[in-house]
């Protein structure tokens, strides 16, 4: 059975996990909501800090579960960008990733721009849009960046590719290329960011928090790139977003899976969890 998620309901299960997450994070994560559920451009930063790709606020290394199909497909697109931005000073490069069925509800375009800081330090500047067109759309737009894709017919040939475009493409171009205009709504002040950020790491129960951010227009109409479709097959979801499976503390990983619903967890750094974040059974050992 499938359902389709609403996106405050998305919101709720996220913010238990951003409870513990710094400020500057957390302010990220809210404004990042408000883009996407109102399917305004995402842009956001990553460092490339020995070798490897770092979130540009907490220099937490983007690491991707690859023990399913989707995070095995990402992580290889991962890894084909890390090599790319490590053999260039500059440039532009394009990620197309289809909707998937029970995990990614819509189609999603990132264009990625290097750019050399100092001598010794190089960041992406990186622009997410979601459009909510038939997944074969994703092939037009292929077609477009590169003629030889004309006559592949699976979407998901481009999960792991990167197009490499010229580097006064930009985000009109983006736009354009996927057929959305931008959007009109204004971005929710720092005041209002600050606010929400306040409550969720009060401890505020979730729900009344994810309706409060619904009521004041945080979240919007539209689902979010990574949350919107469950299954009873509970496929993970993976994507380019910064996560912390794989960092421990002194009692071992931060994340595990709940033995009774099969969900991911992942618990605040330095404390145990008794019940799982979102079924609620008991997880301690």
């Amino acid at each position: 059975m499938t359902y389709i998620e609403s996106p405050t309901k998305t919101i709720e299960r996220f913010i238990p996990s951003w409870r513990h997450t710094q400020k500057d994070r957390l302010n990220q994560e809210i404004i990042s909501a408000f883009n996407e559920t109102h399917r305004h451009p995402d842009k956001y930063k990553f460092k490339f800090n020995n070798e490897k790709l770092v979130d540009y606020l907490t220099d937490t290394e983007i690491n991707i579960d690859s023990s399913t199909y989707l995070g095995k497909k990402d992580a290889e697109l991962l890894n084909v960008l890390t090599s790319w931005v490590s053999e260039n000073e500059s440039g532009t490069a394009i990620w197309i990733s289809p909707a998937y069925e029970s995990a990614y509800p819509c189609n999603k375009i990132t264009m990625y721009k290097i750019e050399a800081d100092s001598p010794n330090e190089k960041t992406t500047s990186n622009i997410t849009v979601l459009f909510d067109s038939p997944k074969n759309h994703t092939l037009q737009i292929a077609a477009k960046l590169n003629p030889s894709f004309d006559d592949i017919k699976d979407p998901e040939t481009l999960r792991n590719k990167l197009f490499v475009v010229d580097e006064d493409f930009n985000l009109a171009g983006l736009l354009e290329l996927v057929g959305e205009k931008n959007s009109e709504i204004p971005t929710p002040s720092n005041q209002l960011v600050d606010y929400f950020v306040g409550l969720i790491q009060s401890g505020m129960d979730a729900e009344f928090v994810a309706q409060q951010m619904d009521q004041k227009g945080i979240v919007g109409s539209f689902s979010v790139s990574c949350g919107g479709l469950e299954s009873s097959s509970s496929l993970e979801k993976n994507s380019l977003t910064i996560n912390l499976t794989g960092q421990e503390d002194r009692y071992g990983s931060l994340s595990f899976t709940c033995p009774k619903c099969g969900t991911t967890n992942i618990r605040p750094f330095g404390r145990l969890l008794q019940n799982c974040m979102h079924c609620g059974g008991d997880v301690r050992c």
